[in-house]
């Protein structure tokens, strides 16, 4: 089972790149090179616009899935034969793909992979748009189009067990893209941008190793971290022509508006796009570019469907934000039932809340800056604080490998330039926005606090040496090295403690190489002449739709569609 485990995975791997070349010629973005990394995930935005068009009109089964990966593969055999697809870029993939898949065999999943991440794919592979569904579960008010793309893996044999292969493919490419982007031949990229990168690729080497820990927040951070290479590479990068510049534009947007559909908190990263576009010449000439409508319509329809699945489930655009509710609806949630869960999100973000405590006047609490000080005992000297150290471990060790850029080397000869110091302070106005609000790392927090610490090292770097020598590039060689050994370290223990767990212990490997699943106890139910599958506790893979509350649950189908309200 292992091998036809990592046989499919490879077979949608190669889909999922097919679709990237797929959207690389609509879109009419020209100037790329053979960066598979690039290409992988711009298929999975493509992936994510078409599970949520087809969403609309029917469930994502078997046959559905099998379709979509069969056209992406026969696209990848058009590639190679018309365009001569390099056989070496697809061995570095297929290398680096194997090297990680050692992640991608866990039995312990994410906290809310049963709540809310599993039963929501399950619910886009098994019924085409339902409206209300926020009525059914607490989790299904959570939307996302990780889970639009999770429920594209649903197929025979394997079922849902790979619907963290989604998660998995975000890491994979992003490292893809990272290698191809510091060791590419042709030496384009600035100095700054490949220390930038060079820095990111340990981190999550080093720190995103577990796969379980991703949930729905740490892909959207990937994204966003190859969106803000591009950003620092059109800001910093003095060489690059007008093309260059309007293809990383494009996809900065792209980046930009995809990190957006996975997690929307993420939005708050526009602020360096906005620092670009004020500081760009020849303004009216990009304009010209992105609104070409075979590229403008690539930004517009991913931002619709999340708009308008926010409102098929909850009647809100953009849940949890109460203004943007309609209540009057039959099948919404009450304005009261929205504000109250806002209230509860930002309390637990703030340190308000926890699994086992909750302040007495969470309003008060959150609506002053009396949080911050609970914040600090309850959060920063625990989570925070750690990963600051993992910020500054890599910074030392990166330290220790190039002591002559450090301690001898004066700065060059460059022209003062205050773009680093105006950069920087958008990047500040990022981390004030999100500390004020939703102080905790998974909500878009990581990315921003390690471009505060790292920027300033990363430029000083940049000012005192050149990486792209064969001597510099041997010495990151090491760094990559000794972070794919902690990677391999880490996931080695985790499945040491996983297999040594009994099969009467939750999140055992009794179902190796698939992730552990409750057996959880349902009763089908018929409300209205529909079939409703009603649990106690959390889904899991219980059968859709899964409901866990049907006192004065109302069930309509209108033109097809079937509408769930609360009986009011």
């Amino acid at each position: 089972m292992l091998i036809l485990f990592f046989f499919i995975s490879i077979i949608i791997l190669l889909s999922t790149l097919g679709f990237g070349f797929i959207f690389l010629k609509i879109a009419g973005l020209k100037n790329v090179d053979d960066n598979l990394g690039l290409a992988g995930l711009l298929g999975l935005f493509l992936l994510s616009i078409i599970a949520s068009y087809s969403h609309i009109i029917v469930p994502h089964s078997y046959i559905f899935n099998i379709s979509l990966i069969i056209l992406g593969i026969l696209f990848i055999f058009y590639e190679s034969i018309k365009n001569k697809l390099k056989i070496l870029s697809l061995r570095n993939l297929f290398l680096i793909f194997t090297a990680l898949f050692i992640a991608l065999i866990l039995s312990k999943n994410n906290e809310d992979f049963p709540y809310y991440h599993l039963p929501n794919a399950i619910q886009f592979a098994q019924h085409k748009l339902e409206f209300g569904i926020g009525n059914l579960n607490h989790g299904f008010k959570h939307i996302s189009s990780l889970f639009m793309l999770m429920s594209l893996n649903y197929l025979p044999i394997i079922e849902h067990y790979l619907f963290n292969l989604t998660n998995f493919l975000f890491y994979v490419f992003f490292i893809v893209f990272s290698v191809f982007e510091i060791y590419r031949k042709k030496e384009k990229n600035s100095n700054f941008a490949n220390i930038i990168l060079s820095f990111l690729l340990i981190l999550f080497l080093v720190k995103f190793s577990r796969l379980a820990e991703f949930g729905s927040d740490i892909s959207g951070q990937i994204i966003l971290s190859v969106y803000i290479f591009f950003i620092i590479e059109f800001i910093f990068n003095k060489n690059l022509k007008f093309s260059d510049k309007e293809l990383y534009l494009k996809l900065s947007l792209i980046f930009l508006v995809f990190a957006s559909t996975l997690k929307f908190i993420l939005i708050i990263y526009c602020l360096p796009l906005l620092y670009l576009i004020f500081i760009t010449k020849n303004k009216k000439e990009y304009i010209f570019k992105i609104l070409q409508p075979k590229f403008i319509i690539f930004l517009i329809i991913p931002a619709i469907f999340f708009i308008l699945f926010n409102f098929t489930s909850t009647g809100c655009l953009l849940y949890p934000v109460a203004k943007t509710c309609f209540t009057s609806l039959d099948w919404s949630l009450s304005y009261d039932t929205v504000k109250n869960l806002n209230l509860h999100y930002e309390t637990w973000a703030k340190g308000g809340k926890g699994p086992n405590f909750e302040i007495e006047n969470p309003s008060s609490y959150v609506n002053s800056l009396n949080w911050i000080q609970n914040w600090f005992s309850v959060y920063f000297f625990n989570k925070f604080s750690d990963y600051i150290l993992v910020i500054i471990s890599i910074l030392i060790f990166v330290s220790a490998i190039y002591p002559k850029e450090i301690f001898k080397n004066k700065p060059s000869n460059i022209k003062k330039d205050n773009s680093f110091l105006y950069f920087y302070i958008f990047l500040i106005l990022i981390f004030i926005v999100w500390f004020l609000n939703f102080p905790t790392l998974r909500y878009a927090g990581y990315l921003i606090t390690f471009l505060l610490i790292s920027l300033p090292f990363a430029k000083f770097l940049d000012e005192r040496g050149r990486f792209r020598t064969k001597v510099s590039l041997r010495k990151i060689s090491i760094l990559i090295l000794i972070s794919y050994s902690i990677f391999l370290f880490k996931n080695s223990n985790r499945l040491i403690d996983e297999f040594s767990k009994s099969y009467n212990d939750h999140h055992n490997f009794k179902n190796f190489p698939f992730y552990w699943v409750e057996d959880v106890k349902y009763n089908k139910i018929i409300i209205d002449g529909l079939d409703v599958y009603k649990v106690n506790s959390k889904c899991w893979d219980v059968p859709a739709p899964c409901i866990r509350y049907v006192n004065n649950l109302n069930i309509n189908i209108n033109k097809g569609y079937i509408f769930y309200s609360r009986k009011k």
